[in-house]
């Protein structure tokens, strides 16, 4: 008999459960046969193959057609359950593909990591409520790395510097270099400056693989200036603590635009416009080339749809 039951193993199918469930209720194979519009012949198979797989007598006749004996209660009462969760499953899995669900990771550099991914993210999760996310704080060249080496969905950095043909760069937002000095400092009043001038002053700098740093010393470069020309007098790790020592007069400094016009509106620091850095530097969001997940393939989308606007928001007085 057990052999004959791992025979049909395989052959217990959903439409089995619900055949001998139907005959359960309505005490006959013709009716059941009848609602399920099929024969008494694939009816009588269907019940056929469940006892034998379950090795087990599931009806005993009676004068009111047939009956459930004990071993037929408890498959009706396990099959009502898996039909049940089976139903739920595919519900579920339905429900999914529509609410998209899960964690999206990101390696991002500062001024798009605190800039820009944080207004991305929100515009996101109102259409997807169910998607949450894990913003990694690292410099340009370090997020790159970290995406290249899977453990990250995305980057956000300001440079695309030798990944051009690794990965696929979306703009989301651009920016200028612009210098800051502190609100007392003697360049404070003037509109714009030239390169030139900034190397009369103590330079705060960022650390060398951040996006920001590349960036100026590809400005100076391209304008005949040496980057060792820079009075250097700290190097730091963050925009935020480059304003930071601005403010606290520690010299001058070159960040982005987003991040300086925020920094001004606050009173922390004044900017200045450099006369030879006209040209905006882009932001960029970063996948590998490769098909992602779906979580992953529809945030990049929303991503191609995404337009940021650079405004300093202060809070209003009185």
């Amino acid at each position: 008999m057990h052999t004959t039951g791992a025979q049909h193993m395989e052959t217990i199918r959903f439409d089995y459960l619900n055949t001998f469930l139907t005959v359960a209720r309505t005490r006959s194979f013709s009716v059941a046969a009848k609602e399920l519009k099929t024969s008494q012949g694939t009816v009588s198979h269907h019940v056929a193959a469940l006892e034998t797989y379950f090795d087990a007598e599931l009806f005993k006749r009676s004068a009111n057609g047939v009956e459930l004996t004990d071993e037929g209660a408890t498959l009706k009462e396990a099959a009502e359950k898996i039909l049940q969760q089976a139903q739920d499953t595919k519900a579920k899995i339905s429900t999914a593909k529509l609410n998209l669900a899960g964690t999206i990771k990101i390696a991002a550099s500062s001024i798009p990591g605190e800039h820009l991914i944080p207004s991305l993210i929100s515009g996101f999760q109102k259409k997807h409520p169910d998607v949450k996310f894990r913003v990694k704080a690292e410099d340009s060249l370090t997020s790159l790395g970290i995406l290249q080496t899977n453990d990250a969905d995305f980057a956000a950095v300001g440079t695309t510097q030798g990944f051009e043909e690794k990965f696929d760069f979306l703009q989301i937002g651009e920016e200028q270099l612009v210098l800051i000095v502190p609100c007392s400092h003697g360049l404070a009043k003037h509109k714009s400056v030239k390169l030139s001038e900034i190397l009369k002053y103590p330079f705060v700098n960022r650390e060398e693989t951040s996006g920001t740093r590349l960036e100026i010393e590809r400005l100076l470069e391209k304008n005949g200036v040496l980057p060792q020309k820079l009075q250097v007098a700290l190097e730091l790790g963050s925009t935020e603590s480059v304003i930071t020592a601005i403010s606290e007069g520690r010299g001058t400094s070159i960040i982005s635009s987003i991040a300086a016009t925020k920094a001004q509106a606050a009173g922390l620091i004044k900017i200045v416009k450099i006369q030879e850095a006209e040209t905006p530097r882009k932001l960029y969001i970063v996948r590998p080339k490769r098909p992602l997940l779906k979580i992953s393939e529809a945030f990049w989308d929303f991503c191609k749809g995404y337009r940021f606007k650079n405004e300093a928001i202060s809070c209003s007085t009185g």
